[in-house]
């Protein structure tokens, strides 16, 4: 099957190859929207209604999708792996929506995607998998553009700029615990295990607030219902259709390949994030936080074409 396919993407012509860097250009940029849209949101709608209320929307369509290809396709949905895969990514969101509020949309997506760069540090700690010296290399220099994003010894740090660190942990830890597990699983599978476990976790979220009953302390967490209006109810659905698109995106992405590439442009994320936090917010990120995002990227990007030569 893979011989199939290489041989078909080399005689494919060229206008066929921009295909997978454009469904990844696509894809960022709908990430980069739909984290804009949820801190948008965030001042109006509590987190945990909104995990529930865009899964309750997305599961039914994932389930048709899955159910076409024959009955019992569902059950690996369930399963012990695929579930720990799902609550790390929902606790990955968890903590990168919950610093949204309180910090702006680049310098939480500048510390977040230090995350592919710790799955090499936790491949080699947890899988023994060797990491060459350039590997390591970038890890510190994405290290040090963290620093300099965050600015921890400036006035203006809190340890709120510590949450998407947390986020980016949670997105490592779960792919190094289910690498070479869950290859041969339909994308649709996960996503549908990934949907289930975030309605579970709104639900949960908003019988704890409703618990609590603090919703002043923070009320993008510990809010546990607002009633919909006319502006939050169509943005849910927008949210839901985007969360879709995404990942049908990602999938062909890499499915068209080269993977080198789409892997590389993953880190156009930044730079739309900028963007579309620019055009809601009207934030420009300062001389730090771009200087750190681009080292980030470029540390990113060292790691990847260094591994990838050493293979």
């Amino acid at each position: 099957m893979l011989k199939t396919i290489r041989k078909v993407t080399e005689t494919a012509p060229d206008s066929a190859r921009f295909g997978g860097p454009a469904a990844i250009l696509c894809a960022t940029a709908l990430m980069a929207l739909q984290d804009a849209l949820v801190k948008l949101l965030s001042t109006g709608l509590p987190l945990w209604q909104l995990f529930f209320l865009r899964s309750v929307l997305i599961l039914p369509l994932l389930a048709v999708l899955v159910l076409r290809t024959g009955h019992g396709q569902l059950r690996p949905a369930v399963t012990r792996h695929v579930l720990l895969r799902s609550t790390l990514i929902v606790a990955m969101y968890v903590f990168f929506y919950a610093g949204l509020p309180v910090l702006e949309l680049p310098v939480v997506s500048a510390v977040y995607y230090t995350g592919p760069l710790l799955i090499v540090v936790f491949s080699g700690l947890f899988l023994r998998e060797p990491i060459a010296m350039p590997q390591w290399i970038a890890v510190l220099a994405a290290f040090i553009g963290v620093l300099i994003v965050l600015r921890p010894a400036g006035d203006a740090f809190s340890m709120a700029a510590l949450i998407p660190l947390a986020s980016a942990l949670c997105y490592a830890l779960a792919m190094v615990a289910t690498r070479g597990r869950m290859g041969a699983l339909n994308a649709w599978v996960l996503t549908f295990s990934l949907n289930l476990v975030f309605a579970a976790a709104g639900l949960t979220g908003m019988i704890a607030s409703a618990l609590v009953d603090m919703p002043e302390r923070y009320p993008f967490l510990l809010t546990a219902w607002v009633p919909l209006g006319m502006d939050t109810a169509p943005a849910i659905v927008i949210l839901a259709l985007i969360s879709i698109a995404i990942h049908v995106l990602l999938a062909r992405a890499y499915q068209l390949g080269p993977t080198v590439v789409v892997a590389g442009l993953d880190f156009a994320y930044l730079g739309f994030a900028a963007i579309w936090a620019a055009l809601f917010f009207g934030t420009v990120p300062s001389s730090p936080v771009v200087l750190g995002t681009c080292l980030i990227a470029a540390a990113g990007l060292y790691g990847l074409i260094s591994g990838r030569r050493k293979r």
